[in-house]
């Protein structure tokens, strides 16, 4: 296999790893995030509202 080609493959593996990395972090992030909020002040929200 050509140098170059293992080289570009490396650097796709670790820009895939990096990303799934990435995504995890932000998944905790909003779960820790979710929570901490005051759920009292939670609404519903009708998107079907058809008054316009």
């Amino acid at each position: 296999m050509p140098e170059g080609l293992t080289v570009l493959l490396i650097f796709i593996a670790l820009v895939v790893v990096y990303t799934i990395a990435k995504v995890i972090g932000y998944m905790r992030q909003s779960e820790r995030q979710w929570t901490e909020v005051d759920k009292s002040k939670l609404r519903e929200w009708d998107d079907d509202d058809e008054d316009d």
